[in-house]
């Protein structure tokens, strides 16, 4: 019995364990046959599901970990790549002789690797003995040269301990290269210099209309040049900076086999202008005491060499200094010698008359009567600044009263088109291309455009603009033969291989001849006699000059005619012409007439004296003002 049961006791076992086999299996019979099929069913799902997540994710750890290793390793290293410019030094600004007007000046800040620095060791003078180590000796030799705190240098060189330490951590600023290269002469390894620029101008405010500034925007983090020459030229000047770059742990900690990369910054190059920086000291100043003494609001002054186009002086009153330029008002940044359009006034019959003469329809000796008041053909009024006996003169004697009524007598002898011509020729309607931003092209409408009035008044400088460059632009044609020649302010500049760049000057265009020209120098030659409009205020000691007054109207902020504009021109030596300059003076509400003469002879003085100008050897041209028998 004992043996049956124990075989029966094993079948059970045997039986037990078939049964819980086949119902894992989902096979096998009983109550639950159902709910075991439908788990086992779940259950392969879940394998599959596993099993194709788990390739995924092998062949995803294998694309990644074999295939992109490379590309993700750089961009890691990019990541934790910590990277500090190199400012540039930008090139230097100069004027004609040389003389700088802008450079830039390489300050230091220092830096210190507070991991590197717990590896230091000082030695005695002889290299044998050790005499310290550590952020504490390191500081010991750098708090004399720095000029600072030895124990609170300390304390910084040590820094935090852990990940917090700083390998980027910054001791002392605005160091000049000498004191920079005292640092550098410890050799102390973990204190590293970063460079950057400081724009310096050596003459103050000389030219800072013309230089412009440096500095960001808004929109721009950039250290770049904002206005002048600065920015017209930025590219030339900026160079390329540099950068120290390192791989950094979230801290700032360096990892300890990564490379220190340095890029070397490329500094920019020389920029040569044809300013003469003593002239354009001598007219700035020359303007700014008669906008003081006038009550002007503003003024400026242009002095153009002759037959090259040279500018050598743009003057502004109130120019800035561009390291201060929180000291001057932001009206007073630019340069409105070429950026603000003025009427010239009287000037603008110079003109008048060349175009008249060219055409052969006038000569300087050609009788005109004149009155205060006359009724034009076609029913204008046009009056004259002053009352004055009607009588009868010569269009030179008309041109050195400045008489309107006069000159509008020789403008009627051409048609509207062809005088209009000769203005487009002379420069005006458009820029003078100089290298600075901001030009106003002035206003020269189409002479169908003219009303009956705009007849009249082009002809003596009104219903017209131009800006102080454009008016010594066109006095210059006079003295250069009748031709205009393109100014320009850039003498040269260095290319990308530190060779020197000439600029090239524009093409000459012929305006009048050679003959006209001439005739028109002596005709101005009356400007500076007694009973003239600049009479002796416009001569100049030892020289004759060709000048001409001008007086315009321009709108207020309203639109009235209520502001005024005082001009003078003139070339100098008129006999031998060496340079054109020209005055403009702009007076809101009450003016003096006359104010540009005085700053034109004091400017033409000067320049004659600078350039070393031979005194006239010929006696003034003067044409007679009356006709013979008169």
């Amino acid at each position: 019995m004992a043996h049956n049961s124990s075989a029966a006791g094993d079948a059970a076992q045997t039986g037990g364990y078939q049964s819980w086999w086949q119902r894992a299996q989902g096979s096998g019979k009983g109550a639950d046959h159902a709910a075991r099929v439908t788990t086992n069913r779940r259950l392969r799902i879940t394998v599959i599901i596993v099993l194709v997540m788990a390739l995924l994710l092998g062949g995803r750890l294998l694309y990644l970990q074999v295939i992109r290793a490379p590309a993700l390793a750089d961009v890691a290293k990019d990541f934790r790549t910590a990277s500090y410019k190199q400012q540039a030094l930008r090139g230097d600004i100069v004027d004609t002789q040389g003389t700088v007007l802008a450079t830039s000046v390489p300050r230091y800040n220092v830096r210190a690797d507070q991991v590197a620095l717990e590896d230091y060791v000082s030695y005695s003078e002889d290299g044998k003995t050790i005499v310290g180590v550590g952020p504490a000796a390191a500081a010991k030799k750098l708090a004399p040269v720095l000029g600072v705190d030895e124990a609170r240098l300390g304390g910084t060189l040590l820094g935090p301990r852990g990940e917090n330490t700083n390998q980027w951590a910054l001791i002392a600023s605005g160091l000049s290269s000498d004191q920079w290269q005292k640092v550098k002469d410890l050799g102390i390894h973990g204190i590293y210099p970063e460079r950057y620029m400081e724009r310096i101008y050596p003459n103050g405010n000389t030219a800072g209309n013309v230089l412009g500034y440096v500095g960001q925007s808004a929109d721009d983090e950039l250290v770049r040049g904002r206005a002048g020459i600065e920015s017209s030229m930025d590219k030339t000047l900026a160079g390329q900076d540099g950068s120290i770059s390192a791989e950094v742990g979230p801290y700032g900690t360096t990892f300890p086999d990564s490379e220190r990369v340095t890029k070397k910054a490329v500094d920019g190059r020389e920029v040569q202008l044809t300013l003469d920086a003593d002239i354009q000291r001598a007219a700035q100043d020359a303007v700014d005491a008669q906008v003081k003494k006038t009550h002007a609001t503003w003024g400026t002054a242009v002095v153009l060499e002759i037959g090259t186009g040279a500018i050598l002086t743009l003057a502004d009153s109130a120019s800035p200094d561009p390291s201060q330029l929180n000291k001057t008002s932001t009206e007073n940044w630019g340069a409105r010698s070429v950026s603000s359009a003025v009427e010239p006034g009287s000037v603008g019959k110079l003109m008048t008359l060349a175009a008249a003469i060219d055409q052969q329809k006038v000569t300087p000796l050609t009788p005109v009567t004149v009155a205060s008041n006359m009724t034009m053909p076609n029913g204008e009024e046009i009056s004259d600044a002053d009352n004055h006996a009607t009588e009868t003169m010569t269009v030179a004697g008309g041109l050195a009263k400045s008489y309107n009524t006069a000159m509008v007598q020789v403008g009627d002898t051409i048609s509207d088109q062809v005088r209009y011509s000769y203005l487009q020729k002379f420069g005006l309607g458009k820029p003078t291309g100089i290298e600075l931003p901001a030009e106003t092209s002035g206003l020269l409408r189409p002479y169908d455009q003219w009303g009956s009035r705009d007849h009249y008044m082009t002809m003596i400088g009104q219903a017209l603009s131009v800006n102080t460059l454009q008016l010594a632009q066109m006095v210059a044609v006079f003295g250069q033969q009748g031709t205009l020649i393109p100014p320009h302010i850039v003498q040269g500049y260095e290319d990308e291989s530190g060779v020197y760049t000439p600029t090239v000057v524009g093409t000459a265009q012929r305006v009048v001849s050679k003959e006209t020209a001439q005739t028109m120098l002596q005709v101005m030659q009356g400007v500076t006699r007694d009973g003239a409009t600049a009479g002796k205020l416009g001569r100049i000691a030892g020289y004759n000059v060709a000048g001409k007054t001008g007086t315009g109207e321009n709108a207020d902020s309203s639109g009235a005619l209520t502001n005024t504009v005082t001009s003078f021109v003139g070339i100098v030596p008129a006999d031998s012409p060496r340079v054109a300059i020209a005055v403009t003076l702009y007076f809101q509400g009450s003016y003096v007439p006359g104010a540009a003469v005085p700053v034109f002879q004091k400017i033409g003085e000067y320049t004659m004296r600078d350039l070393k100008v031979s005194p006239s050897t010929q006696p003034l041209f003067e044409y007679p003002w009356y006709p013979s028998g008169n």
